[in-house]
């Protein structure tokens, strides 16, 4: 019989579909149709991080000390599909879309710069202040949702962004308010976490800003950002 996710025609609903159903195969591509009307993606699904399950909807890699010039924001969530690229982020209205098919309830973000050598890497956490953010990325509301206690590290995160969450964020013209995002904007690439001059999540080519825990834009070939769902 035809393994759903294994294939075009045979596709799954997401990746946690995959993997609850015992059809992994580890990390790599997998076959989604997240509305169910027979218009498969080939997308990326890790299978192994903190139990797996995670799709692949932000993937940023720099190729060389040149960043790409332009990041491919993808409009809508069929964009997940051209992860491949290295240059791909999800806009808000993708973001929405996407949970309203699949309900993920959490978000991993997971960066990493050589030149200081830190990586941010965690996940919101299964309860009401994780929820909540899954929720202000999600599209499901405008309210800015609080840092601390909304996320659990992960594997290899020793990040300055992620033991100084009361630092974080920027809200009612007040820096250091201990929440997530920058007030006006929901997209994952400006901002979704920063403390204020000194520690940034941004992908942001216009303003010549990539930044992974700090506030410099050097980059070295490999230097990364991703976002999954789950």
């Amino acid at each position: 019989a035809a393994i759903p996710g294994w294939s075009s025609r045979h596709s799954a609903l997401s990746c946690k579909q995959i993997l609850e159903a015992g059809d992994s195969k580890g990390d790599g591509e997998y076959w989604i149709d997240p509305e169910k009307n027979g218009s498969s993606l080939k997308v990326f699904c890790d299978m192994t991080t903190d139990g797996g399950g995670w799709l692949l909807v932000y993937n940023v890699i720099a190729g060389g000390t040149v960043p790409p010039t332009n990041l491919t924001i993808e409009k809508t969530y069929k964009g997940v599909s051209r992860y491949s690229n290295n240059r791909m982020v999800l806009s808000p209205g993708g973001m929405r879309k996407l949970r309203s098919c699949i309900s993920f309830t959490q978000l991993r973000f997971h960066c990493r710069k050589q030149q200081h050598g830190r990586t941010f890497h965690v996940k919101t956490a299964a309860n009401s202040s994780g929820e909540a953010v899954v929720g202000f990325f999600g599209g499901d509301t405008d309210v800015i949702p609080k840092a601390c206690g909304s996320f659990e590290k992960l594997k290899g995160d020793n990040s300055v962004l992620a033991s100084r969450c009361v630092e974080w964020g920027w809200e009612n013209g007040a820096y250091h308010v201990g929440k997530w995002g920058l007030e006006g904007y929901k997209e994952l690439y400006m901002y979704s976490a920063f403390i204020y001059g000194h520690h940034h999540w941004v992908t942001w080519p216009g303003h010549g800003r990539w930044e992974c825990d700090d506030s410099r834009n050097d980059l070295t070939r490999g230097d990364f950002w991703k976002i999954y769902v789950r």
